[in-house]
């Protein structure tokens, strides 16, 4: 993937994200039953929650792909290294497991 292809997909990602944030404050204030209380710290620790959860996502994603890449390449050549190589493609899996864990926690 080339630098500007990189660069293109990470202002993607981060136009959504604004996007999505934008529209869920939104949402929030309008949904107010005072009108004195627009974004309060329940608002803002589901926003945190849910920045903690898409960390853990785009983090396992990211090294997966590398991996997956990686042991598929080391398997073709040897069948024996199949078994470390499905803990290798499981093992980022945990970032997902505690994003998901801190967003439960914040929330």
């Amino acid at each position: 993937m080339s630098r500007r292809t990189a660069i293109q997909i990470a202002a993607g990602i981060l136009l959504f994200n604004v996007l999505l944030v934008g529209l869920a404050i939104r949402a929030w204030a309008q949904a107010a039953t005072t009108p004195a209380a627009g974004l309060t710290d329940a608002g803002l620790k589901t926003v945190g929650a849910g920045l903690a959860f898409l960390g853990g996502a785009i983090g396992t994603g990211m090294a997966q792909s590398r991996i997956i890449a990686a042991v598929l390449g080391a398997v073709a050549e040897d069948r024996s290294q199949l078994g470390f190589g499905i803990f290798l493609m499981a093992f980022p899996e945990t970032l997902v497991i505690l994003g998901f864990v801190m967003a439960f926690i914040l929330r």
